[in-house]
């Protein structure tokens, strides 16, 4: 079900972080305008999913207020090939790995959380985009062998593609695993673990040659086609959920997932999930680490979670990188197990960003 048949989005709001905007405020613009362009190699870029006014600008986000029904033109992604197809498909909202050599593709049927259903909702009503994605991959990347990760026990698959049946335990589906699981291989080389979301959204573009305007979000036990930009309190609110004091809105699983600014926030391509945490679920305090080590023997990737996120606290990312955080696949089990309730994905998260910003000087240059 496509939520915008029942509730029509009167306003849209996108964060924008790792974006560079494209408009002023006051300004009119066609449902389908690109709204703002990404900074992050990789990563789509921002349309409006309605015609109307730009209402809010500010350095964290953009807020379109629907007016009229003026739409951009449709485009003939046909006439693009390899380069131009893979930029065009990153212009109009795909977000999209650099294209490089590629011997293994897999393709990541497995929803990442348990209650997130996303993946699982799309092979069952979502086959032709789908399939339109994959092979769109498949042109760009040309890989010698195609494998798809399955749930295990499930029989659902695109095309004839060799399936790879993977655990149901958490974190087993995580991309990094999902390679695992299929190469036998830790970080195996020319491998391209791409998600169902992924082909999905490719998919819509290729099929409509217009941008990128909704994406498949888990909420409550359904999973339903949601327009990017619709908050995220109304659609809990359309769903029987009545916001009170102290809730926290998560975009995404409760594990990995990223709280909501406020109940205005729109959903945008990442957002597989809504989920809603009430009191008394243990918030996350300013508490020191007090060395219990249950985030090293919960670490599935073998770090060292505690010495990472006290670096990241203290704005040493340098150490941090030293202890491998990039390697860290953010299955948020170290702050699950923290006794001291410690935002360690936080930390990891904030070390991750500063780190790939390039804004992280050494000591000595700090010095100077």
């Amino acid at each position: 079900m496509n939520i915008q048949d029942i509730l029509p989005i009167k306003q849209a709001e996108f964060t924008l972080m790792q974006y560079c905007p494209l408009v002023t405020c006051g300004q009119t613009v066609k449902r389908g305008q690109r709204l703002a362009t990404s900074s992050i190699q990789g990563m789509g870029d921002i349309h409006s999913p309605v015609a109307g006014r730009v209402s809010h600008l500010d350095s964290f986000r953009i807020r379109i207020t629907a007016e009229g029904n003026e739409e951009v033109d449709f485009t003939d992604l046909n006439k693009f090939k390899g380069q131009q197809l893979y930029k065009k498909l990153l212009e109009l909202g795909a977000d999209i790995p650099p294209i490089a050599e590629v011997e293994t593709l897999i393709i990541n049927s497995v929803d990442a959380e348990i209650g997130v259903l996303t993946r699982k909702e799309l092979l069952v009503t979502s086959q032709a985009p789908l399939e339109c994605g994959l092979e769109v991959i498949q042109t760009l990347y040309k890989p010698e062998l195609t494998v798809m990760a399955t749930l295990k026990g499930t029989s659902n698959s695109l095309g004839n593609l060799l399936c790879v049946e993977i655990s149901d335990q958490y974190p087993a589906g995580l991309d990094p695993l999902v390679a695992l699981a299929v190469t036998g291989i830790e970080s195996p080389e020319k491998t391209l673990v791409v998600d169902l979301e992924t082909l999905f959204h490719i998919g819509r573009i290729m099929e409509t040659g217009l941008p990128l305007f909704e994406t498949m979000v888990t909420i409550g036990k359904e999973a339903h086609i949601v327009p990017l930009g619709l908050a995220v309190g109304d659609i809990l609110e359309h769903f029987g959920e009545k916001l009170v004091d102290h809730d926290r809105i998560v975009l995404g699983g409760a594990l990995r997932g990223a709280a909501a600014a406020s109940a205005t926030q729109g959903v945008d391509r990442k957002t597989n999930a809504i989920t809603l945490i009430r009191t008394p679920v243990p918030i996350a305090l300013d508490a020191a680490c007090v060395g219990c080590g249950e985030c090293v023997r919960h670490c599935p990737a073998r770090l060292d979670p505690a010495m990472i996120t006290s670096y990241a606290e203290f704005g040493l990312y340098e150490k941090a990188a030293e202890e491998f955080v990039n390697t860290c696949f953010e299955c948020g089990l170290c702050g699950f197990f923290c006794i001291a309730h410690r935002p360690m994905l936080q930390y990891i998260r904030l070390a991750k960003k500063e780190l790939a910003l390039g804004t992280v000087k050494s000591r000595e240059e700090g010095a100077l």
